[in-house]
């Protein structure tokens, strides 16, 4: 029994590795990841539609090219998504994105200036 409470004293000093919290089985961020920085999702999906331009881009699509699951991008388009701007969802499920310098540049080119 001394023996057992011996070994139990010296695993409390141990590195937590393995065991939850601060070793490899926690969870958390993963460096390098779109959901390190605020607002770097949604920069990437911004800028990715408004590259497609008119034509859109599915979610699958969206996935594929910013390397994020197909769930998360759902989510953002229900949450975040739907307050901004200029965002689009068309019957086809494309979302198109026109930003805001390119819809002035239009009506600046149709008012004859």
């Amino acid at each position: 029994m001394e023996r057992v409470s011996e070994i139990n004293e010296r695993l409390q000093y141990l590195p937590a590795e393995g065991r939850g919290r601060g070793g490899l089985m926690t969870r958390g961020r993963i460096p390098g990841r779109a959901g390190r920085y605020p607002g770097k999702l949604k920069t990437a999906v911004l800028e990715a539609l408004a590259a497609a331009g008119s034509e859109g881009l599915t979610v699958k699509e969206l996935s594929a090219k910013l390397a994020v699951k197909a769930n998360n991008l759902y989510s953002w388009f229900y949450t975040t998504g739907k307050k901004v701007e200029h965002l689009e969802k068309r019957v086809d499920g494309k979302y198109i994105y026109t930003p805001v310098e390119t819809e002035k540049a239009d009506q600046h080119a149709i008012s004859g200036a």
